[in-house]
């Protein structure tokens, strides 16, 4: 399952969402607002993963599928 805040993660969430099956997508808050600040960021199978870009984190992604 893939968590991220649509307005303050640093997500494209766009392109996130073509590299995901939406049944292991959560698109909402994730309590994190404001810390992270020019990072990309989310929950990879419950685990937080910060990454420098959108790009950087999206590859995260992939990988752990």
């Amino acid at each position: 399952m893939i968590k991220v805040c649509p307005n303050c993660s640093g997500v494209d969430v766009e392109e996130l969402k073509a590299s995901v099956l939406e049944e292991n997508l959560y698109l909402g808050c994730i309590g994190l607002c404001g810390q992270n600040e020019g990072k990309s960021f989310g929950y990879i199978n419950d685990e937080l993963v910060i990454k420098d870009s959108s790009a950087e984190f999206i590859e995260a992604v992939k990988l752990a599928k």
